[in-house]
Formats: structure tokens, C-alpha cells, sequence
């Protein structure tokens, strides 16, 4: 299997795991079989557009997090971009409203910061 196959597995394994669901939770959402779960995850398996675009809805992420190259590198080396990645998937399953606010206070916090 390709390296782009095993790091679009990794992204989603990720991303499943920040979302608190077992490979079996995830391909029931997604409506695919779990065994074929386990080897996109693995990288064994080249899923279709189609079927990244079920797995990117059953996590409720956009298909461009799990095709996005150089995820695990960034998150494993402390990248700040990986916060970034942290603070989208808390607020996945937020209303419009709750979002908005978040969006507030970190738009705060980073103006008080810039005020010293």
C-alpha cells in the first residue's frame, strides 16, 4: 500500500479516536463493513471518494482533514498547527451559537495578548 494510503488511514484512525469511537462504531455510522474499516485504517485499502466522504460525515470532519498529508507528523512534533486540529474537533457537534461564542473568546484572548 502506498504511504498517502497509510497516512489517510492514520488521519482517520485520528481522527475516530479524538471522537471517543471504536472502528466498529465508526464503519456502523458510515454504513460500510468493519472489517473493511480496519484495513483503510491500516492502509491496506484504498477506499473510494465515496467512501471517504461517508467516513468524513459519520465523524462529522471535512473529507479535507482525512486527506490532508502530514497530519500525524504535526501532531506527534508539537506543531502549533496541531492545537488548530484540536480546538475544530472539540467544537464538532456544536450549534452555530456555541461555535460563535468559542469563536469570540479565543478572538479575545488573542486580542488581549496582542495588547501587551
Amino acid at each position: 500500500m502506498s504511504d498517502i494510503g497509510r497516512q489517510i488511514g492514520e488521519n482517520i484512525r485520528l481522527a475516530r479516536k479524538s471522537k471517543g469511537l471504536s472502528q466498529e462504531q465508526l464503519a456502523l455510522r458510515a454504513e460500510i463493513n468493519a472489517s473493511y474499516m480496519g484495513q483503510v485504517e491500516r492502509g491496506e485499502k484504498n477506499p473510494t471518494i465515496d467512501v471517504l466522504g461517508k467516513i468524513a460525515s459519520a465523524l462529522n470532519t471535512p473529507l479535507e482533514h482525512l486527506v490532508q498529508l502530514g497530519v500525524q507528523d504535526r501532531r506527534e512534533g508539537g506543531d502549533p498547527a496541531s492545537y488548530s486540529d484540536k480546538i475544530v474537533s472539540q467544537m464538532t457537534g456544536l450549534n452555530l451559537k456555541e461555535q460563535e461564542a468559542v469563536y469570540r473568546f479565543v478572538k479575545q484572548l488573542v486580542q488581549f495578548r496582542e495588547m501587551d
